[in-house]
């Protein structure tokens, strides 16, 4: 009797997997403020974050950066037609040094823009504010309360 259950839990259990349907990639999509999307080849090159801004409640305050922070880029390039983005954050004395991640793929989905920095997938809202600037948006809690946090990259 106990095997007769087991093997239809186990039948049901494969039927309902073969069942679903795989639902096919949306189209990358960015928020702009116009009506036309960027395509990939808009984020390829060097691009610097230039203002870094913490919103919490009704309140935006500027973060200064260090040298080596406005030295620090994101490159973007295309590989066999695909976006890959690696971070190159500047370092010692003169910050003339880089330590970079690995080149990895970029996904866009309903003004999202999803990547890894090694083997952690990072997910952020994406604005895309002219030709040479975006702006990327995560949340984060600092202190028990929810924050905005909006880094603007320009292409230089």
């Amino acid at each position: 009797m106990k095997k007769t259950i087991l093997l239809f839990i186990l039948v049901s259990f494969f039927y309902q997997c073969s069942s679903q349907k795989k639902e096919p990639n949306p189209q990358p999509m960015l928020e702009t403020s116009s009506s036309e999307l960027p395509n990939q080849k808009y984020f390829v090159g060097k691009w610097y974050n230039t203002e870094t801004y913490y919103i919490i409640g009704n309140k935006k305050k500027l973060q200064p950066q260090s040298s080596c922070q406005s030295n620090s880029y994101w490159d973007f390039t295309i590989e066999n037609e695909v976006l890959k983005q690696s971070i190159f954050r500047a370092k010692g004395k003169n910050c003339s040094e880089f330590i970079s991640t690995n080149y990895c793929t970029v996904i866009f989905t309903d003004n999202v823009m999803q990547y890894f920095v090694d083997d952690v997938m990072y997910s952020v809202h994406i604005k895309v504010i002219s030709d040479h600037k975006f702006i990327l948006i995560t949340k984060d809690f600092i202190g028990d309360k929810n924050v905005d946090i909006q880094k603007t990259y320009e292409k230089k």
